[in-house]
């Protein structure tokens, strides 16, 4: 999504432990990578692949959520039905012997000839051992799995659940003298609390720091008496008797895999170790058990809709499982460990059962399409439909190819269709498979953005003259990659046959599939910041801007006088593109939605990108926005909700949250999807399937989805009338927290609304009920004390959304 943040590559851990590794799924939430090291060696306490013939790997990562080049990773059932890899890696699979030994029941490697060097079926009794293909100069793991390993013989899993990793520290109590790479150089300051990229700091409290000072891109750790205590993204406070250690990138990502909340940290001089043990899973599970409790006790005392039996049977589970755990631990501290591992997990689901779940909301989901079968594809779905997704945006045009069979694709000299996709139709079977389980399909589509394939892929090997020049590329040879997107090509947004072409792809979507919508993403030019690195100098922009303007824009600078007319040049092809679009649209499929993934900040994806979606929504071109929120905190991502709320008015706002992709905690996931259902958003879009875990799936299913929700945009008079209906009931049924009396006033304008928003009725009736929504917001507002503050909050902010809805009926 334009454009994704790009999942840290893994590195593979020192022979001599000096790295570790990156443990996920079995043991904590999912995260990528470990700082670089060297070619790969078992390592005492790391988790290590023996085989039959005795030798040994190290496993660089456990379930993570994108395999990166030179990885061997393990993906457990944690991680969801299969591996969703590509085909260029190597996988083996493995069922459970018992007692750490697996049989390997297939390898399959891109180096050989066999069916499934990737996206393999993880058995539930089972693992995939899974190899990417090496790094420049790297080694090749693939290469590993296939001599080493056959088919009948057994190996060895070791040291996946006790162990101990270690890294050095960059920096303690850093100062922009103690610690230069902490300084940003553009403004002679420190970085927040002075933590430069790719840096693990410690805070400690000689330095008088009240709290660490950090930004939203790392990952924190609070240790007291030895022990991870919490965990968070940021700005954590400095304990007294403690210290924080702090990762930015890669070494943020570390410490979310190595350092589960329990585990024994020392740090001596510059080397930080971490030893996981059958302790740090009691005092986890500990502290999971007493959270569920305090969630369910919250959520009575609000009176929120949920099962309390179903919360108390979760609590019953993981506490017998704890009790188990606490009596092997002496005897038998692996056993312990994995009692204590389920025992946290069962607390978890009684507190994602706890949790609040709206019954009429957008909750999207991006999905790649890398299924070649209608079988798999029917699975795939059925997965998104227990979890309890609403909408799907298929990527249906990517990296210069349609997933369908595209006669205008042909027509222009491409390849009519994605190769390992050719024999049938996958769009018309997502959509059929979709619809069937009452779920939108919304057809997601590259618009200039053309691959990564050296020289742009299909489409500028078709037409070299369609690319977007880079100042700094001007008079070289060929398309050029973008330089602040690495590896990306771009067609450039001005030049006619590209936006004759792009249009008639999009035309031929809407004319043949019965999707639901067109999803734009990547509808701006590239990063086109700092100056030399500004696109596109095309030699059709160049002539046409001069033609209007009077001079080469390769002249201009941004101190020229007519910059600003070039940057406002630059936008004005892409807004009046998103024009024709809709124009089109409108007249072939009027019935259908039109939607973009856009910047959440209008003003920094004007600046950069001259993506000017504030525009577009004020002309009324979208129908709906899925703004993205990169934050990596609960607070950021509800923070940007807020600021796009502000600008897009009543326009459907449904926010990009990325937990998936980053591996965040099921957790950290949910609460993130209440942060900006919070922040007035009209739902929440996950990206994406392809890194959604089994876990996280879990977490949306027994949680925030449990709940089966209906899309607002479908039909805003039905949707208020569902959350009109809903909200008045759990109201009626609220007496232990908010007498009759005090909400009988909101009762009354709630069935009003209702009565006024049933089918049939001019759409003046909508505008009353939106009026008398609105007026029942004002009066829940002023209920007092009288009433929990949480329900009387989640009364106002949903009062206020069923009103913005009726409005648009």
């Amino acid at each position: 999504m334009g454009r994704m943040p790009t999942p840290t590559p893994l590195r593979r851990a020192t022979a001599g432990g000096a790295a570790g590794v990156v443990l996920l799924g079995l043991l904590t939430a999912p995260a990528t990578a470990a700082p670089p090291a060297a070619p790969p060696a078992a390592e005492s306490g790391a988790p290590t692949v023996v085989t039959a013939d005795g030798a040994t790997a190290t496993i660089d990562a456990i379930d993570p959520s994108s395999r990166a080049a030179g990885v061997l990773a393990l993906y457990t059932p944690d991680s969801g039905a299969e591996t969703k890899t590509n085909a260029f890696g190597g996988e083996a699979v493995l069922r459970a012997a018992g007692g750490g030994a697996y049989d390997v029941i297939s390898v399959c490697t891109a180096l050989d000839s066999c069916p499934k060097p990737g996206n393999n079926a993880i058995p539930a009794d089972g693992a995939v051992l899974s190899a990417s293909p090496p790094e420049a100069g790297g080694v090749d793991d693939r290469r590993w799995l296939r001599d080493r390993l056959r088919a009948g013989e057994r190996v060895q899993l070791r040291n996946l659940l006790i162990r101990r990793a270690t890294t050095t520290v960059d920096a303690t109590d850093p100062t922009a003298t103690t610690n230069p790479a902490g300084v940003d150089p553009a403004k002679g300051e420190c970085f927040p609390g002075c933590r430069g990229a790719e840096q693990l700091v410690v805070y400690t409290p000689a330095a008088g720091r009240e709290r660490t000072g950090t930004n939203d891109f790392g990952y924190e750790i609070t240790v007291r008496d030895g022990r991870v205590v919490a965990r968070q993204g940021g700005d954590s406070a400095v304990p007294a008797d403690g210290f924080v250690l702090s990762g930015h990138g890669s070494r943020g990502s570390w410490l979310e895999g190595n350092a589960p909340l329990g585990a024994r940290v020392a740090v001596e001089g510059d080397t930080v170790t971490v030893d996981v043990d059958a302790e740090s899973f009691l005092l986890g599970a500990e502290r999971a058990v007493s959270a569920a409790r305090q969630a369910g006790q919250a959520a009575r005392a609000s009176c929120l809709e949920f099962d309390p039996a179903a919360v108390d049977t979760a609590l019953a589970e993981a506490a017998g499982l704890l009790g188990r755990a606490r009596d092997a631990a002496a005897a038998e501290p692996e056993r312990a460990a994995e009692l204590a591992r389920d025992a946290a997990r069962r607390a978890d689901v009684a507190g994602y059962r706890a949790r609040e779940s709206r019954p009429v909301e957008g909750r999207g989901l991006w999905v790649r399409p890398i299924e070649t079968s209608p079988e798999q594809i029917r699975a795939t779905v059925e997965r998104i439909s227990a979890a309890g997704f609403n909408m799907v945006f298929l990527e249906t045009v990517w990296g210069g190819y349609t997933i369908y069979p595209s006669p205008v694709a042909e027509r222009a000299g491409m390849p009519a269709q994605r190769p390992e996709m050719r024999g049938f139709d996958p769009l018309k079977v997502w959509i059929a498979e979709a619809h069937a389980r009452g779920i939108e399909l919304h057809a997601w589509t590259h618009t200039f953005f053309v691959g990564v394939e050296s020289g742009g892929g299909p489409v500028l090997t078709a037409h070299p003259e369609w690319a977007a020049v880079e100042r700094e590329d001007v008079g070289k040879t060929g398309p050029q990659p973008s330089r602040m997107e690495p590896g990306y090509y771009w067609m450039d947004a001005a030049i006619p046959a590209v936006r004759t072409h792009v249009l008639a792809t999009f035309e031929e979507i809407l004319r043949g599939y019965d999707v639901d919508g067109l999803h734009l993403d990547y509808i701006r030019y590239p990063v086109s910041l700092p100056y030399g690195a500004d696109f596109s100098y095309s030699a059709y922009s160049r002539a046409t801007f001069a033609a209007e303007h009077g001079v080469d824009p390769f002249t201009l600078n941004p101190e020229s006088p007519q910059w600003p007319t070039w940057n406002a040049w630059r936008e004005k092809q892409v807004t009046t593109f998103v024009d024709q679009v809709r124009t089109m649209q409108r007249r072939v499929a009027g019935d259908r939605k039109l939607s973009a993934a856009v910047f959440a900040d209008p003003t920094d994806g004007l600046a950069k990108k001259f993506q000017n979606w504030g525009a577009w929504v004020d002309a009324g071109t979208l129908d709906f926005l899925t703004g993205m929120s990169f934050g990596t905190s609960a607070d950021s991502v509800g923070h940007d909700t807020a600021v796009m709320r502000r600008r897009v008015g009543d326009v459907p706002l449904y926010t990009a949250t990325y937990g998936p992709l980053r591996g965040s905690s099921p957790d950290l996931m949910l609460d993130q999807v209440r942060a900006v259902n919070d922040a007035d958003s009209d739902g929440a879009a996950l990206f994406a399937y392809n890194q959604l875990n089994a876990r996280q799936q879990e977490a949306l299913r027994e949680g925030t989805f449990r709940t089966r929700a209906t899309v607002p945009h479908a039909d805003y008079r039905a949707a208020a009338r569902a959350g009109t209906a809903s909200l008045r009931e759990a109201l009626r049924q609220a007496t232990a927290c908010a007498p009759g009396a005090t909400t009988a006033g909101v009762r009354l304008r709630l069935a009003t609304a209702e009565r006024l928003l049933a089918d049939g009725l001019p759409d003046r009736s909508a505008d009353a009920a939106a009026r008398q929504l609105r007026r029942a917001a004002t009066v829940a507002a002023g209920w007092g004390d009288g009433v929990p503050p949480e329900l009387t909050r989640r009364t106002v902010r949903d009062l206020t959304m069923y009103a913005r809805w009726a409005e648009l009926a």
